[in-house]
């Protein structure tokens, strides 16, 4: 488990006290459901997540709590600052991209449906950078705006 406590000393307290959503539903591109029901992380089922690069595959369930990044390794390691190729512990397809993060050269902000058929519009995303801390919901009418911010960041 790696404790909410251990994320970047840049998080802001004040952030900490706001509101959250909770994902209870979340899907890959081929409608593989993500949710973890035997396994909860800070008291909700998680995100069971496959990764790889190479010479190394491995599965994490990551919290369902928004801007909480918590995580439990199945199996294999992740690696600060690494980036891995994100995908479905079911059927094994990535995880397609939205725009690009501005943490590091080569890094990804994956998109994952919160429906069966993927919408970017209702959605989810986050870096495919071990402890990068960007990510958001998207709803309704703000891919673009997103897209925009995190390009210009």
């Amino acid at each position: 488990m790696i404790p909410l406590g251990k994320r970047k000393k840049s998080t802001r307290k004040e952030s900490e006290k706001r509101i959250r959503y909770i994902v209870t539903e979340a899907y890959c591109p081929n409608g593989c459901s993500l949710i973890e029901k035997e396994i909860e992380i800070n008291g909700f089922p998680g995100l069971r997540i496959a990764f790889k690069r190479e010479g190394m595959n491995g599965e994490f369930i990551v919290s369902a709590i928004e801007g909480d990044f918590d995580k439990k390794i199945i199996r294999g390691q992740l690696i600060e600052g690494v980036k891995d190729e994100l995908l479905c512990p079911h059927c094994g397809i990535p995880f397609e991209k939205l725009v690009n993060c501005n943490c590091k050269p080569g890094a990804e902000m994956v998109v994952i449906g919160l429906t069966p058929k993927l919408n970017c519009n209702n959605a989810i995303t986050f870096c495919n950078v071990t402890g990068c801390s960007n990510g958001a919901f998207i709803k309704s009418g703000d891919a673009l705006m997103h897209v925009r911010l995190h390009e210009a960041l």
